[in-house]
């Protein structure tokens, strides 16, 4: 038994080892260039000021812009509680020069950039001509629960889509904490001025659930107070039937017990 239960460990092992060789081999998959020259979801806002902004949308897709300065790379990556760094996801890049041109993936390629992804992370390489512009991607996220890394340092805005909130704050959180609310239109934006590093998690609920929450809420208060008379009455029934036998019943409340 205990040579079978080797074998199986061993076999695990080596499949776990082939595979994390075979990842490192294929740089961790191509990003090709029909991925990177997809249509993104919406149109991208590169006019924003900040050095990294996001916009969500009830889609579960999220829009990133971020201000590259005079950044050579982005490294770009996942945490995970198990599986360590992985590569983060996207489609639909874009970069768009100082002077408002903008470009799809395959064309920063051929222009000197580089998109790249390892087992580890997917890098963004820009060319020597592209400091000062802006890079721009899609990927999947829910306004519900959106969490993206400080890649960056610098002020970051995230903005949710319209009729979402994060007031609320049993079921709206927003971390850092030092940021504040803007209202563009009908839409909140979450802004900071700082970020300079750890990640951003923003948590909203769409207003129009709050009564639904509020309904849960009183069914759950009412099915407690009912579960509690219950119970004090099935004692209490359960104290005359001993008392009907002649046995010791505490007559004490603070008891709370026969």
């Amino acid at each position: 038994m205990n040579r079978r239960f080797a074998l199986a460990v061993a076999a695990i092992a080596l499949l776990a080892v082939s595979a994390g060789c075979l990842g490192y081999a294929t740089g961790g998959g191509e990003v090709t260039n029909e991925t990177l020259d997809a249509e993104p979801p919406r149109e991208y806002d590169f006019d924003t000021d900040r050095d990294a902004a996001f916009e969500l949308s009830t889609d579960a897709t999220y829009t990133a812009v971020y201000a590259v300065g005079d950044r050579e790379e982005l490294r770009l990556y996942e945490q995970t509680p198990y599986a360590g760094d992985q590569p983060l996801e996207f489609e639909a890049f874009r970069y768009r020069y100082p002077d408002g041109e903008v470009i799809t993936g395959s064309e920063f390629r051929a222009r000197g950039g580089e998109i790249e992804r390892t087992t580890d992370e997917t890098w963004i390489r820009f060319a020597d001509d592209m400091a000062g512009g802006k890079a721009a991607f899609s990927g999947a996220g829910s306004p519900r629960r959106f969490t993206m890394l400080a890649y960056v340092e610098g002020s970051y805005a995230v903005t949710l889509p319209a009729g979402f909130s994060t007031e609320f704050p049993i079921v709206g959180h927003v971390s850092p904490r030092d940021h504040a609310v803007e209202t563009v239109g009908d839409r909140d934006r979450i802004v900071w001025e700082e970020v300079t590093g750890g990640s951003i998690v923003v948590q909203s609920y769409r207003e129009g659930d709050l009564a639904v929450f509020g309904v849960i809420l009183l069914i759950g208060v009412v099915a407690a107070a009912a579960g509690t008379l219950y119970f004090r009455r099935q004692l209490e029934a359960l104290r005359e039937r001993r008392r009907d036998l002649g046995l010791g019943v505490y007559d004490d409340e603070d008891d709370g017990w026969l």
